[in-house]
């Protein structure tokens, strides 16, 4: 019987998947509910004698499942696809337990160390701070007061007029032949003579608090903060290398293949518990199911 395209019934996997999960089974001769399941089976089977009709036996497979553009039928070259894209991408996350183990274990560290000595390290960088921007400040005003001067000795002085009108014709010359990296070079050479000298620096920063030392707990826990950005990105390397194992899969976008590998771990896990049995499968067509009992062991392998 053909399937036509449609959208998804509650009949599809996510049902089957609500009684699976309460351990009821909707079953072809009725529900499987201690007494009310014989009594609707020997209702049946009465009634179908009184029709002359006999009840198929070994009858699998759900031929009400439609499949639409998400939910594709699980055919044997699906199948072979899904289980080499899990092969592939198992392969490719080789390693990646242990530095996810070592990520977690490296933050637990940084976390015990940051709550004894978090405090007065914020503290120690909070000053540091503040030193920080008092040079900032006293640099830029120093800076000001060299530029006001050459400003004024620039009317006067010749050979300070000199430079700066050689410095502005390179400029110039940079700028219309369209050489960006000249124009930079004239510019930084304009900046430099007035910018402060190295003693100009010091006696600037003689206004500012001297910079704290570090403390003994920071080089820690900076080595910490190194170990958790290299664990980190070599976990994000074996993510990309899983997601270009994925990419690999062909046949399916990602949301076909997403709800394909839905529904064939419902089936495993409806395939692995004490109360499987083929006639009572639901969500899933007689093709299908042959298909799914064709590849079971590799995708018991790959996904279970």
């Amino acid at each position: 019987m053909r399937r036509s395209p449609g959208r998804r019934t509650s009949n599809g996997p996510c049902f089957l998947a609500l009684f699976i999960a309460f351990g009821l089974v909707v079953a072809a001769d009725g529900w499987a509910l201690p007494g009310v399941g014989g009594l609707a089976k020997k209702a049946k089977e009465k009634a179908a004698k009184a029709a002359g009709l006999e009840e198929e036996e070994g009858a699998i497979g759900d031929e009400t499942v439609v499949f639409d553009e998400v939910v594709v039928e699980l055919t044997p070259e699906r199948l072979d696809r899904i289980v080499a894209t899990y092969e592939s991408a198992k392969a490719a996350s080789a390693g990646r337990p242990t530095l996810v183990e070592k990520l977690e274990k490296v933050q637990e560290e940084r976390n015990k160390h940051w709550e004894k000595h978090g405090e007065a390290i914020q503290e120690i960088r909070r000053k540091r701070g503040d030193v920080e921007v008092c040079r900032h400040d006293a640099i830029e005003e120093m800076t000001q007061q060299k530029l006001n001067e050459y400003s004024q000795k620039a009317l006067t002085d010749p050979a300070i007029r000199e430079k700066f009108t050689a410095i502005a014709q390179k400029y110039n010359a940079a700028a219309a032949s369209g050489d960006s990296a000249a124009t930079k070079a004239a510019q930084e050479a304009m900046v430099a003579v007035v910018m402060p000298s190295r003693e100009d620096s010091l006696n600037a920063y003689k206004k500012c608090d001297p910079v704290p030392p570090p403390l003994p707990s920071e080089p820690k826990l900076d080595e910490f903060e190194r170990q958790v950005a290299s664990l980190s990105e070599q976990i994000r390397a074996i993510d990309k290398k899983v997601s270009e194992a994925q990419a690999k899969q062909g046949g399916m976008d990602r949301e076909q293949f997403a709800t394909a590998a839905e529904r064939i771990q419902m089936y495993l896990s409806w395939r692995q518990s004490k109360s499987y049995k083929p006639s009572a499968t639901r969500g899933f067509t007689s093709e299908e199911i042959e298909a799914l009992e064709k590849y079971l062991e590799k995708l018991l392998a790959a996904m279970g």
